[in-house]
């Protein structure tokens, strides 16, 4: 139980460092609104991640009593969909053009930050796929309520650290510059990490 945990843990944060939609955002409200927005935005999309896990937690309760081919189905949607992520990820040659901060943020509002963050990541139809199929696995393998929960709490809670990091870290240019020159080692990471889950799924 502990190695699949792992495994699961750190795929989710692999997917963090790959730049997404949540990253853009958190650097537009970073550079354009100033660090109290862009902390707002990032709890926001922590929020949002952890009322997705809930509720794919419960979807996966209403589904345990339901006959095997629809547990079957969603399992193999779930590997399905981490391949093709994996993939995606592993041939994606892409550059990241970073912005330099222009000092000219103007005073955002935390509040505002957060109503954003927990509404672009609440519209992303990819978050609830995701973590069906993370917690599918975890269900899989018979893990316990409270493990569950332990793996919610933790996950909710890497997202929130790591997006207020960053936020921090994207202020600094060498770190910009880092991420710039490293981000297809991230995404092939990420996609190897995707790739052994998916395979993980279909098998089980």
């Amino acid at each position: 139980m502990l190695a699949l945990f792992l495994l699961v843990a750190s795929t989710h944060f692999a997917a963090l460092l790959s730049p997404g939609p949540d990253f853009f955002l958190l650097l537009r409200n970073a550079l354009l609104k100033g660090r109290a927005q862009a902390d707002g935005c990032a709890a926001g999309i922590a929020l949002a991640n952890l009322l997705s896990m809930l509720l794919v937690l419960v979807a996966l309760q209403a589904l345990a009593g339901q006959q095997g081919w629809v547990w079957q189905g969603l399992q193999w949607l779930g590997g399905g969909y981490f391949i093709w992520l994996g993939v995606s990820a592993l041939l994606a040659r892409r550059q990241l053009a970073l912005p330099e901060a222009s000092g000219l943020a103007t005073a955002g509002e935390w509040q505002a930050g957060m109503r954003q963050g927990l509404l672009a990541s609440s519209l992303n139809p990819k978050l609830p796929i995701f973590y069906a199929g993370l917690f599918g696995l975890l269900r899989e393998a018979a893990m316990p309520g409270w493990a569950l929960a332990l793996c919610v709490a933790w996950m909710s809670l890497v997202v929130l650290i790591w997006d207020l990091l960053l936020i921090r870290l994207l202020a600094r240019g060498r770190w910009r510059d880092w991420l710039g020159r490293h981000v297809s080692r991230l995404d092939r990471l990420c996609g190897a990490l995707l790739l052994v889950l998916g395979v993980c799924l279909l098998w089980s």
